[in-house]
């Protein structure tokens, strides 16, 4: 799960229920395989799972758009996954 590219820090803050979520990720990650998985890599890999989508925030107002645009970007990107035949989804 390393990768070998310049990062850079971002700080955020969180709810307390978002804070829990990544806690039970990395808590299931942990006891199910017995490997780490820290908050931040779970947030890495999440934009890095959000730029492949490819989506753009043109016309976006507010945070509710925002959400709605990724659920979309999200949603086509499920789909395509679907439609694509074995050989192309072990290619993948």
């Amino acid at each position: 799960m390393k990768k070998n590219v310049s990062t850079h820090r971002v700080v955020t803050f969180l709810t307390r229920a978002e804070l829990e979520f990544l806690d039970k990720l990395e808590k299931d990650m942990m006891f199910s395989t017995g490997r780490h998985l820290s908050r931040s890599q779970i947030l890495q890999d999440m934009a890095e799972l959000l730029s492949r989508t490819r989506m753009n925030a043109v016309g976006i107002k507010n945070d509710d758009e925002l959400k709605k645009k990724i659920q979309e970007a999200i949603s086509k990107m499920n789909q395509q996954d679907k439609e694509k035949t074995p050989q192309e989804k072990s290619e993948a």
